[in-house]
């Protein structure tokens, strides 16, 4: 089974065998694989867009 980063507590969740859904074990967190995809891709712009804000304030 293959693992991936659980967007709601960061621990491991697990891909399906088929990879069409995506939960997390430990804080029940479920997700259709695609949808997961796409949660993920918003997080690493946010974080892309979070990081360009604080260079900009303080560039030194």
């Amino acid at each position: 089974m293959l693992e991936a980063k659980c967007p709601e507590c960061g621990r491991k969740a697990q891909v399906d065998d088929d990879m069409e859904n995506v939960k997390c074990p430990q804080c029940g967190f479920t997700a259709k694989y695609d949808d997961y995809i796409e949660i993920m891709k918003g997080k690493a712009v946010m974080m892309s867009d979070d990081f360009q804000n604080s260079w900009d304030k303080n560039p030194f």
